[in-house]
């Protein structure tokens, strides 16, 4: 008992520090702010300069928290914008301390919200993210949202139970003839699945921690909540998971987000604080579904039109030509244009001329954190998963997409001996290593270490037997909530200083689309060659790859306006796609007999207006 005791306290001060405390004054990152503390911080933050930052409430969540978004730059026009979301999961407390974190980095400094707008979600779960706050700790990632999940006549009944009351909800393993895991021959505490190939025989059942409430004969298959809001989004949502709800947009969060992104098609970049990370590693391929687009069979419809065999395929350059023939004058035939004209489908992988500025930032986001001496030899970062904030706005808004995660627990760094007789390291690390038998995961033992390290033992429970009314004898015991996503409050505060810059640098990359000169050739008769070259001094193209493929981002419109006749091209005409630090050449035929002004704006719903006054004519 005071065994217990003893270990239910330390969790509770030691190790997750959740105890809530006074509101102070100036915003400090020593510790894991409640819902209601976030609340409280971002009034502050508006209220210290209410003409320049707007606080909106997007929804409210099923357990009746507000959903906010605060505005940096609200009394900015015309100026393009970065949206910011952390912690979509509710799952992950470091990032939604990254989102006040970063709020209070561009309050300080006027350097990036000179010209740009920032919209800062700290909380999009907040249902879930009161878990890490609560008595007994799950490390759910679902909200309220009342959801009955072994379909009977009842709503979360089932829930999980602290039977070893320790505080937290940990694993049952239950000794069964048909067991699938043994255990690990290297650590006892650990678990793997039995090797049938080794001719293993499982001799344990995994439970999650609780009792059958229902008495349905399943343990925890209907507990408190909810839906996942960080798999709720469009892009690939996972209808087959019964935590992603039924449809998109199910639960007020989710439907919110939407609405509130599209109707600010200012949006040109997001970022995302949480578990994946494409600053270190670019978006995955691999998926399937994706149309082939260098063997492509030309539907009947249009092979009859194009005068082709409708069996045959083609790569994407032959199709082009084909298609020259079909579009107006002028008009630019692209691999994006013809995948949305022969409906190719969706694309479900990353396209690789954004895959080209993916990696190169990642290249240069190591060589920042090994500048800064950041540990970057960790566990790999979760991959991002279907239906995430963060490839919805890549896939569906068509904007560069970056995610960062602020922590992930440090690998184990294995003892390389060199001396006499002994390899030198440059050969051992060329040696490919084998696998060795019965070694523990390479997360196992960086989670144990972590665990020894940093929680001093406290991040695994050990197992410890209980008498269970359905299942008798089981032993209750595992990895401790939240240990892999969160360390300790006292890191806070340096792992967001040495970190979150690198988001802020990422803005100087953002296309920069102005009038770089215009060319007036006299033809005779009145008669004048107009051309206006248009520049993007930013490195990223615009649109990205994506957004040109799916036409999502606002279009670039140059327009002319004044006093004469337009012989040859349109008053409006679309920019298209242009790339980074490269020149796009427009071109009009006008008639103007006597001296006239002309008018010439890039204009767009991202980007701030470029207008050059043109004198012709005369």
């Amino acid at each position: 008992m005071v065994k217990k005791l003893f270990h239910f306290m330390l969790i509770g001060f030691l190790v997750f520090s959740v105890t809530p405390s006074t509101a102070q004054p100036v915003i400090s990152f020593d510790k894991y702010h409640t819902n209601k503390e976030v609340q409280q911080m971002l009034e502050k933050l508006q209220q210290g300069n209410p003409s320049a930052i707007k606080l909106h409430e997007i929804a409210t969540s099923p357990g009746g928290e507000p959903v906010q978004v605060l505005e940096i730059g609200a009394n900015l026009n015309d100026v393009p914008a970065i949206f910011v979301g952390a912690n979509f999961e509710g799952d992950v407390p470091l990032s939604t301390e990254g989102a006040l974190y970063m709020a209070k980095m561009l309050l300080d400094s006027a350097g990036y919200t000179k010209n740009l707008k920032w919209y800062i979600m700290p909380l999009p779960n907040p249902d879930a993210a009161n878990g890490f706050f609560s008595e007994v700790k799950q490390g759910l990632a679902v909200n309220r949202f009342q959801v009955n999940d072994d379909a009977d006549e009842a709503t979360n009944e089932d829930g999980f139970d602290d039977l070893n009351n320790d505080g937290l909800i940990t694993k049952m393993r239950v000794k069964d003839l048909q067991g699938t895991h043994v255990v690990s021959k290297t650590d006892p505490r650990i678990l793997t699945p039995a090797d049938s190939k080794k001719s293993e025989r499982g001799e344990y059942k995994i439970y999650s921690e609780g009792i059958d409430n229902d008495g349905d004969g399943t343990c925890n298959e209907d507990g408190v909540g909810g839906i996942n809001v960080g798999i709720g989004f469009p892009h690939l949502f996972p209808h087959n998971k019964k935590e992603a709800g039924l449809f998109s947009g199910q639960t007020p969060e989710v439907y919110g987000i939407l609405g509130f992104m599209y109707a600010r098609p200012a949006i040109a970049m997001v970022y995302t604080l949480g578990s994946s990370n494409f600053c270190a590693v670019p978006p995955q391929g691999g998926r399937k579904g994706d149309v082939n687009l260098q063997n492509i069979q030309i539907p009947e419809r249009y092979a009859t039109r194009l005068g082709v065999d409708p069996t045959k395929t083609f790569t994407m350059d032959e199709v082009i030509e084909m298609m020259k023939t079909m579009v107006p004058p002028g008009m630019e035939v692209t691999p994006e244009l013809v995948a949305g004209f022969l409906g190719l489908g969706a694309a479900v992988n990353p396209l690789e001329d954004d895959l080209k500025f993916y990696t190169r930032f990642s290249e240069d986001y190591k060589k920042y954190l090994e500048g800064k001496k950041f540990n970057a030899e960790t566990l790999s970062p979760t991959p991002a998963k279907d239906g995430s904030f963060e490839l919805w706005a890549y896939y569906h808004l068509g904007v560069p997409s970056f995610s960062m995660n602020l922590f992930t627990v440090p690998k184990v760094k294995e003892e390389k001996k060199t001396g006499e007789g002994a390899l030198s390291l440059d050969d051992v690390e060329k040696i490919p290593k084998p696998e060795k038998e019965n070694e523990l995961s390479e997360k196992d033992k960086a989670l144990l270490a972590w665990s020894d390290s940093h929680w001093g033992g406290k991040g695994f429970v050990d197992w410890e037997i209980v008498d269970h009314p359905a299942l008798g004898e089981v032993e209750i015991g595992g990895y401790v909530p939240y240990l892999e996503t969160t360390p300790k409050p006292e890191l806070i505060d340096s792992m967001l200083k040495t970190q979150l810059p690198w988001l802020l640098q990422l803005t100087k990359n953002m296309p920069e689309i102005s009038i770089a000169k215009e060319e007036i050739t006299a033809m005779g008769a009145g008669i004048y060659k107009l051309e206006i070259y248009v520049e993007n001094k930013g490195y990223l193209p615009y649109p990205i790859a994506i957004g040109s493929r799916n036409k999502q981002p606002a279009p670039v419109i140059v327009t002319l306006d004044g006093n004469f006749e337009l012989l040859e091209g349109i008053k409006r005409t679309p920019l298209g796609s242009i790339g980074g630090n490269q020149v796009k050449k427009l071109s009009w035929m006008i008639k103007s007999e006597k001296k006239t002004q002309i008018t010439a704006k890039v204009e767009s719903a991202v980007f701030t207006d470029n207008v050059k006054q043109i004198n012709i004519g005369g």
